[in-house]
């Protein structure tokens, strides 16, 4: 009984007597870093937006994703309907030239006869289309038929009301010029130059109807197809410059304030199962801040970020990213673990390994991470200092070892 009581007072005096075995880290200058990170896309610098000169069929369009060189043929409009009305204006010119050189204001009845004829047809002709155009529109609106079929019944009715404009203007030229009015020669004139602003405004649209790349890029956006209809209110595709590629974020006004012009980031892309980081700078932090929602519903205050990446091998336009943004770094300072740092009467703290036992060591602190502080005062490179401070077996004096921290 003796031996065993023995034993076992030495077991418990050894056990009490025992350095006990925490996590620390031996002290040295390292880099302080704070940093956020935010979603953001890749996009081209620069885009170019292609609107048609004006509306008609599409007879060639490039495709989404197709590349392109500058000069390349990336539209084509079809001209047909511009060709015959130019031919008509021609033609129009050519009647009103002929009735300026007649000499002899003579009004016969057969060409009184023949102009109301023509001009009951031509009224016919506006009713009949006035009705359709009616109809299809109602069509049109209701999503029966297309933009094109509408425009098409359209431009026969606004035709057809020119047509009928016309021949009633020379009738009235044929009773003005009966009547040997003054300023004959000037009215004749001024049709004419009317009637060529319009046929060089239909030279100018095809000129136009073949469209060529302004630049070497990406198509995107394509709004259209060939045999569609081009609407000369709307853009109809965007080019996307393939070799000026950028990366563009929102972050929150309060961090952008942190951040300046040239400054270093480090982006990060998914491909695959990999995460393939990539480096970059930027280039442009936006003068104005833009209410968004968050994903939790709340208001945000952000402002946009535009980086230029220093290898855009592999980059796909449009595709997502991260990017990590440094708002502190600094090189060759000390620091410790937040999670090392208990606080006693407002001050703050560390346990420190002096001679194997525990004391505490007052502190001050500079700037921090969401991490770690910097120490300014109360600590050397080389002390050893217990990583996690809310340890209730932490007491000054006992005896610790040390179980570095990697």
């Amino acid at each position: 009984i003796c031996i065993v009581f023995l034993i076992v007072a030495a077991y418990i005096v050894i056990q009490q007597t025992k350095p006990l075995e925490f996590a620390t880290k031996t002290l040295a200058k390292e880099t302080l870093i704070n940093d956020f990170k935010e979603t953001g896309k890749i996009e081209a610098n620069q885009q170019i937006y292609i609107t048609p000169k004006y509306s008609s069929k599409i007879i060639f369009i490039k495709e989404d994703g197709d590349r392109v060189e500058k000069g390349d043929l990336i539209l084509e409009l079809d001209t047909s309907d511009l060709v015959t009305k130019k031919r008509e204006l021609s033609a129009n010119i050519s009647a009103l030239s002929g009735q300026e050189e007649m000499s002899i204001p003579t009004l016969y009845d057969s060409q009184l006869k023949s102009l109301d004829i023509a001009i009951q047809l031509a009224q016919k002709q506006v009713d009949e289309l006035s009705q359709d155009n009616d109809k299809y529109l109602e069509l049109y609106k209701s999503g029966a038929i297309s933009e094109s079929e509408y425009e098409k019944i359209n431009r026969a009715y606004e035709d057809a009301k020119k047509a009928l404009s016309l021949k009633q203007n020379e009738k009235n030229v044929l009773i003005d010029q009966s009547q040997e009015k003054s300023g004959s020669k000037e009215f004749y004139s001024a049709q004419k130059t009317a009637l060529s602003v319009q046929m060089s405004d239909i030279d100018d649209k095809i000129s136009q109807s073949e469209v060529y790349a302004p630049l070497s890029g990406i198509v995107t956006n394509v709004s259209a197809k060939n045999g569609g209809f081009a609407n000369s209110t709307m853009p109809i595709m965007e080019i996307s410059a393939s070799d000026d590629i950028i990366a563009v974020c929102d972050v929150l006004s309060s961090d952008a304030l942190a951040l300046k012009e040239n400054q270093k980031v480090e982006i990060l892309q998914k491909i695959g199962e990999d995460t393939v980081k990539k480096s970059g700078i930027i280039i442009e932090i936006g003068k104005y801040a833009k209410t968004k929602m968050s994903s939790l519903g709340l208001e945000e205050q952000r402002v946009e970020i535009k980086m230029k990446l220093d290898d855009v091998k592999n980059i796909i336009v449009g595709s997502d990213i991260d990017i990590i943004f440094e708002t502190l770094r600094l090189d060759n300072v000390l620091i410790v673990p937040k999670s090392a740092v208990f606080e006693y009467e407002n001050d703050k703290y560390v346990w420190k390994v002096q001679d194997g036992k525990l004391a505490k060591a007052k502190i001050e602190t500079g700037h921090e991470s969401d991490y770690e502080y910097e120490i300014i005062s109360g600590l050397s490179q080389d002390d050893i200092i217990i990583i996690e401070a809310n340890n209730a077996q932490l007491k000054e004096g006992i005896k610790v070892k040390s179980k570095e921290s990697k």
